[in-house]
């Protein structure tokens, strides 16, 4: 399973980002090999962001993203895709991951 969150740097201490398709990187968490994957965003364009930054999650095999709430075009190629999205809580990556893990997030 490949969980994306969004994040304001590239280490897994960092505070998560509260914007999803204009946050500065994508973090994407294998859990199987327990790897953290940090991608600088370059979805941040005006228009069509939340889609783009979707497409490029399917891209990267994303099953889970845990997120601020996503704009309706992110959520519709979200659902599209089937990948569930997950709310996340004004912490670190690290505390948003193990929140998921103990289902303490709310589903979108």
């Amino acid at each position: 399973m490949k969980i994306a969150l969004c994040s304001k740097e590239n280490k897994k201490e960092s505070l998560v980002d509260g914007r999803f398709a204009r946050s500065e990187y994508f973090v994407i968490f294998d859990d199987e090999k327990k790897d953290f994957n940090f991608i600088k965003n370059n979805s941040n364009t005006e228009h069509g962001a939340g889609p783009k930054a979707i497409q490029f999650l399917v891209e990267q095999n994303v099953n889970i993203i845990i997120a601020p709430p996503l704009g309706k075009n992110a959520t519709m190629a979200a659902e599209g895709s089937q990948i569930q999205v997950y709310l996340q809580e004004n912490k670190s990556i690290e505390e948003n991951l193990k929140a998921f893990k103990e289902n303490l997030l709310n589903k979108q």
